[in-house]
């Protein structure tokens, strides 16, 4: 798996699209959220951290701040 190139407002994705954090993100940094980039590729961002995921994850995370 490719570095994932991230700082403290955001990250881009594989596909390339840069991913800025919605206000959410700073404001719930210790818990594990879940991001789709518009590629529909899966991240769990935590604590300054970006992992992609893959879709069929059986943990539930809060994407509230996302919409989804």
């Amino acid at each position: 798996m490719a570095n994932i190139e991230h700082d403290d407002n955001g990250f881009t994705c594989e596909c390339g699209l840069r991913n800025d954090y919605p206000g959410y993100v700073q404001a719930h940094w210790s818990v594990r959220l879940s991001y789709s980039c518009a590629c529909q590729r899966q991240y769990i961002l935590y604590r300054g951290t970006v992992v992609k995921t893959s879709r069929e994850s059986a943990e539930i995370y809060d994407s509230e701040a996302f919409g989804d």
